[in-house]
């Protein structure tokens, strides 16, 4: 399934924007500046940065998995650790969010479910992300800025809060309409009744556990951005990491690059030019940063990718 979307004319296109944006950035660099502060990195601070990543991921997977119970669907942690992190793994070679369909292709071979129904509880996932991500994002950005939170950054977050009520609605009205909906070919049918399904798979009972740990997973990634700093020697204080590594994370979301690459780059060192950041040392922050969450999830995803190859 990635071979055939990895070398088509629009990832192609896409890493040709990546670069484009990258190689801007980069042109602003004194590179003998930038080799000095990273040879200062603090190992050890940017090895609890790396685990405090994929405890993260570690985090948002146990959520997952509880999520896929309300309907029935029981795996092991491990499993759901694996598709997850596989999810995130094509989501880092393709554009489009296609590694949310991949992840319900993976549950579909695991479980022998639809892929619709695996893709419902990612897109319900997503829009408990979003809301988690926008109300933490406020929160850290009026702790960090105090009353002066830059216009953009409020803009964002207003966009961000209509963007999630649309999404919200659109939820509710398919659902309402959906059984109503009489469609004859029945191979469409099932996948928006499954699709359906996916969607309610939040229930009252777990909801306060869900949303628990939704906002301990973003906290937990925030601190990555945290030790990053303190390897550098930058004190920024914890909420500008979160606040930062959330801006960030956001973007990803963007569907034009894989994992917002390329736009995720611009827009961090844009976050850390508002404290007046040395840009050097921004460039190193974002060096260190992407190694984490980008790169070693290319690595890793390889690997894994190539072992479950090899079982099948």
């Amino acid at each position: 399934m990635i071979k055939k979307y990895l070398l088509n004319k629009r990832t192609v296109i896409s890493f040709v924007v990546s670069f484009i944006i990258i190689s801007y950035i980069f042109l602003k660099i004194n590179l003998d500046e930038l080799i000095l502060v990273l040879r200062n990195t603090n190992i050890f601070y940017y090895i609890i940065a790396f685990f405090m990543f994929y405890i993260s991921i570690l985090i948002k997977s146990y959520r997952w998995k509880i999520m896929l119970e309300n309907i029935d669907i029981s795996i092991k942690l491990i499993d759901s650790f694996k598709i997850y992190f596989l999810s995130m793994f094509v989501n880092s070679l393709v554009p489009a969010k296609l590694g949310d369909v991949y992840r319900g292709y993976l549950l579909k071979k695991k479980t022998n479910k639809s892929i619709s129904l695996g893709f419902g509880t990612v897109f319900i996932e997503r829009i408990l992300d979003l809301i988690t991500m926008i109300t933490l994002l406020f929160f850290s950005a009026y702790f960090s800025f105090k009353s002066d939170i830059p216009k953009d950054i409020l803009l964002s977050i207003k966009w961000g809060c209509i963007f999630i009520l649309i999404l919200i609605f659109s939820i509710i009205l398919f659902i309402l309409f959906n059984k109503k909906i009489k469609i004859k070919r029945f191979d469409i049918s099932n996948i928006l009744i499954n699709f359906e399904k996916g969607l309610r798979v939040i229930d009252l009972q777990s909801l306060p556990t869900v949303l628990f740990l939704s906002y301990i997973g973003w906290i937990v990634e925030g601190l990555t951005v945290y030790f990053v700093f303190l390897s550098l020697k930058i004190n920024l204080g914890l909420l500008f990491s979160i606040f930062s590594d959330l801006a960030s994370s956001l973007l990803t979301a963007v569907p034009i690059t894989p994992s917002g690459l390329g736009i995720v780059e611009y827009a961090l060192i844009y976050i850390l030019n508002l404290k007046n950041l040395d840009y050097s040392l921004a460039f190193a922050v974002l060096i260190l940063y992407r190694g984490i969450t980008y790169f070693s999830i290319i690595l890793f995803g390889s690997v894994i990718y190539l072992i479950e190859s090899i079982k099948k």
